[in-house]
């Protein structure tokens, strides 16, 4: 029996056929996501409607989780996708189960490393339109709540940034500050516990003490501008001055002051300054027709101001036409005056 050997062309075919295969199963392999997939068992089988629920974060959320209301196992999760400003996951609800509308969701956890799931809570007065197929939650009605790689992270930040240290530190100072007498640490007990019954008798009074509190930072939110005006520059300035104002209203009160205390003399006066007031309105003016009309001595000096006095003073002038002596028989007489005023004559 002779036994051939493979040829080169024959092993080079079958490496191009391996080779072309792995490429087919990398490529198959890189565009499977096994999330698309719904696993035997798993998804709701029969009559369903679908609904769109928004949350923050779907991070640590499978493909096919269990959707629960009331404790019960209502749907599953279908799909996770991402939309502009919420990831968005599918739920398969039987047709069976009804949810009204205001239903919220929640992911919680059966135990602190078990399954995630979709807590569908109904609204706390629930109305009687529901939720149909395609309808959304709104990511208001929605919580992540802390899922345990949170909340491991905050306790290492509580270990880690002294917390614990600190409060032991805080105790032992609490423990040192005790009265060492186990009587007198009884008695401050029963003072502390006769104060806290009297702060719940006077819980109406906290009450309104807290309500007259929250209407006072109300109204100063309210007034935010000229809360804020006070504290400005402008308003320092205008401070600044208030002291000034006062020195200035105080010096007009002396000074009033004074003035009354110089007008002392005039009070007992004041009946004869009367009587005076009195003449002379009868001298100034006569009686007239009318209120209007201004009659007597008081009329004719107005005249004379405004006739005579006024046009003279705005533009004076004198007329000299003739000098001479009252009497005298001749006018060589005049003219010799004339000449000895002007100074040609001595």
């Amino acid at each position: 029996m002779r036994v051939f050997a493979p040829s080169e062309a024959g092993r080079g075919a079958r490496r191009w056929r391996i080779g072309v295969l792995a490429l087919a199963l990398v490529v198959v392999g890189c565009g499977f996501d096994p999330s698309d997939h719904t696993l035997p068992g798993t998804g709701v089988r029969g009559a369903h409607y679908r609904l769109v629920v928004e949350f923050e974060s779907l991070l640590s959320l499978p493909a096919g989780a269990t959707v629960r209301s009331n404790g019960a196992e209502v749907g599953a999760v279908e799909q996770i996708r991402l939309d502009g400003h919420a990831a968005l996951a599918d739920l398969d609800i039987r047709a069976e189960v009804g949810l009204p509308v205001g239903t919220r969701a929640e992911l919680r956890q059966t135990t602190v490393l078990g399954d995630i799931y979709i807590a569908l809570l109904p609204p706390p007065h629930p109305g009687t339109d529901l939720l149909r197929d395609g309808d959304r939650i709104p990511l208001r009605d929605t919580e992540t709540g802390p899922q345990i790689e949170q909340i491991l992270e905050r306790m290492a930040a509580f270990v880690n940034g002294g917390s614990a240290t600190r409060t032991q530190d805080a105790l032992e100072q609490l423990v040192a500050m005790m009265p060492a007498d186990p009587a007198e640490t009884s008695s401050l007990a029963a003072q502390l516990g006769t104060d806290l019954a009297a702060t719940v008798e006077h819980l109406p009074d906290l009450d309104r003490m807290i309500a007259a509190t929250d209407a006072v930072s109300a109204r100063l939110h309210r007034m935010r501008e000229e809360v804020g005006f006070l504290f400005s520059e402008t308003a320092r300035r205008r401070l600044d001055r208030v002291p000034q104002f006062m020195t200035a209203v105080l010096n007009v009160v002396i000074d009033v002051n004074t003035l009354t205390t110089g007008l002392d003399w005039l009070i007992p006066r004041l009946p004869h300054i009367n009587e005076a007031l009195e003449k002379a309105a009868t001298l100034l003016r006569e009686p007239s027709p009318d209120a209007s009309t201004w009659a007597g001595n008081g009329a004719r000096l107005s005249e004379l101001m405004t006739g005579k006095v006024v046009p003279f003073l705005g533009a004076p002038a004198l007329n000299v036409r003739r000098i001479g002596v009252t009497g005298s028989p001749s006018g060589e007489v005049d003219a010799l005056i004339l000449l000895r005023l002007i100074g040609v004559l001595p």
